[in-house]
């Protein structure tokens, strides 16, 4: 899809058009499924105005993720050649080409029914576009899955917040953390900051572990 900087990129546009007052429906997901499939994997979404996108120098000088901006397509490269070099040429088409348009499509299926029918547990407070949390999704989808906690706590690296939210890439975090590979992992905020956040009929907002 692309590299570090350019994944930061779709996604925080993606949410911040999101939570606008009123919001296209390109990121909205109005549309019917084959629609929003030709246009989520074939097309670029455009804006006249265009927000002010800014990484925090931090990042966006550090070496590593530079290298890994400048070199990611050249990694399914590198791949392919290893797994032609194995297997010949079924190899390197099924772990590269169909790994990859697997991965990306079921992306989009994520994103598509995570957002109808719409609002799970909390609603975000003036945002045109909420989301579900599709039970029973959480290992295929590593924990993306719980998209209605996402976008209640987009700074938060845990998706599955409740009891029985399966959230593998979570568990893939505390694995890197554990190994010193990874830190400043971030969680939901607590609940003096949640303004922005209403319980949706029926719930109640409580604390989250």
């Amino acid at each position: 899809m692309a590299g570090p900087f350019g994944i930061l990129k779709i996604h925080d546009i993606r949410d911040w058009a999101q939570r606008q007052n009123s919001c296209h429906d390109f990121f909205a997901h109005r549309r019917g499924v084959w629609k929003d499939a030709f246009w989520q994997l074939h097309c670029r979404f455009s804006f006249a105005k265009p927000p002010q996108f800014r990484i925090e120098p931090e990042f966006s000088s550090d070496s590593w993720y530079r290298f890994m901006e400048a070199t990611w397509p050249l990694h399914q490269v590198a791949l392919a050649a290893a797994l032609y070099w194995v297997g010949g040429v079924g190899w390197a088409v099924w772990g590269v080409a169909v790994r990859v348009a697997v991965s990306v499509t079921s992306h989009w299926v994520v994103t598509y029914f995570a957002h109808n029918p719409g609002p799970g547990r909390w609603l975000v407070k003036d945002a045109a576009v909420q989301a579900s949390n599709l039970e029973g999704w959480g290992f295929l989808t590593h924990g993306e899955c719980w998209h209605n906690n996402h976008h209640a706590y987009p700074e938060s690296a845990r998706m599955g917040l409740d009891p029985g939210q399966l959230d593998p890439g979570w568990r893939a975090l505390m694995l890197l953390q554990s190994c010193g590979l990874v830190s400043r992992i971030n969680r939901p905020r607590p609940l003096d900051l949640r303004e922005d956040l209403a319980a949706s009929q029926g719930d109640i907002i409580g604390p989250t572990s």
